[in-house]
């Protein structure tokens, strides 16, 4: 038996997320957890980013959790055990119903989340034979190639892919990356630019991609806009933060790119970073006195901490950072030493 995912007590945004790694409904052959669980459940599901950082692991949990919801007769969704206990699981279900396409497949998530990619090519192979069409394979394989270091046979599961489902955003954002390593960089940017398009809820990392396509090719303008929306919607970013300042920065735009770091600087949990960002960008725009006096504000910064935090060993590489840049700052603007003697001029 099985039941709608847009039953399960999730954001519509991680409802649409779902459906578009292809999990239309979820088996009550694996119980829902317990009501107290629900809350950490959907969290996890809604942004797996804040619990792997990597992307392809991210998405693997994304939609092995929406079809397979773990009750509390298995450990919670933490390390290797619950690994383990998953693949337990799904094996006992498997040699009960071997002809069940969407058991192959889960496993298979399961497979590349432990990079098993033989294992999970084999079981994404079955789930098409048994349940034709019902997940999205070809992704996937397209993924696991690309995983394997064989771009130009992942371009071609995409290409398959993208053909049935134009729409497809996560695919779309895959073959993005592929091309980059192809060096098609027009079609990258294309393919970064139709994934955004077809997904008003992308998360940080695709949003960095895209932005870093368009300001390759001389589109800052919409490459800064990308990164302005996605901090209007999703908030404080760091990441989203660092890349929009990177961007105008190797844009030349010094003026836009110191103006934000006030504000920047304000949202963060710490002001140091953003006191050395603000220093080396007056330095890279050729302001060397101001960024030696910004300098020195962080470093009597630094000197004001308590005792604990000034001896951190972040803060300790911090100081010894902004020391080296005051002297070499300075070796900058001190006039050449004159010699102490001239040799004589032979006519």
């Amino acid at each position: 038996m099985t039941i709608p995912i847009r039953n399960l007590p999730l954001p519509n945004a991680s409802i649409r997320r779902l459906k578009a790694s292809g999990m239309g409904r979820i088996s009550t052959a694996f119980p829902l957890a317990p009501s107290s669980s629900l809350p950490w459940f959907t969290a996890f599901v809604a942004q797996p980013g804040q619990f792997f950082g990597n992307s392809l692991r991210a998405t693997v949990w994304q939609g092995l959790l929406a079809v397979m919801v773990v009750g509390s007769g298995l450990p919670r969704a933490t390390g290797h055990g619950t690994h383990s206990a998953l693949m337990t699981a799904l094996e006992a279900c498997l040699a009960e119903r071997p002809d069940d396409g969407g058991l192959w497949y889960r496993r298979a998530l399961l497979e590349i989340e432990h990079t098993d990619w033989a294992a999970a090519s084999h079981d994404l192979d079955r789930a098409e034979i048994l349940a034709p069409g019902e997940y999205p394979v070809q992704w996937w394989q397209g993924k696991i190639l690309d995983q394997q270091g064989k771009p130009l046979e992942a371009k071609a599961a995409l290409d398959a892919f993208l053909k049935k489902h134009p729409a497809h955003w996560g695919a779309l954002a895959s073959r993005a990356r592929v091309e980059t390593q192809l060096g098609m960089e027009q079609a990258a940017l294309e393919d970064f630019q139709a994934a955004l398009a077809n997904q008003a809820d992308a998360e940080p990392d695709l949003i960095q991609e895209a932005a870093q396509a368009l300001a390759s090719h001389g589109k800052t303008d919409e490459s800064v806009r990308v990164l302005e929306g996605a901090l209007a919607r999703l908030g404080n970013v760091p990441s989203l933060q660092l890349k929009l300042v990177e961007i105008e920065v190797n844009a030349t735009r010094f003026e836009s790119a110191l103006a934000r770091l006030p504000k920047f600087q304000q949202s963060a949990p710490r002001p140091e970073p953003w006191m050395e960002k603000r220093a080396r960008i007056l330095a890279e725009a050729g302001r060397v006195d101001e960024s030696m006096a910004a300098w020195r504000s962080l470093i009597e910064h630094l000197k004001g901490l308590p005792a604990a935090e000034r001896g951190s060993h972040s803060m300790s590489l911090l100081s010894e950072r902004a020391r080296q840049a005051m002297a070499a700052l300075t070796s900058c603007t001190q006039p050449a030493a004159q010699p102490a003697f001239t040799f004589p001029h032979h006519p």
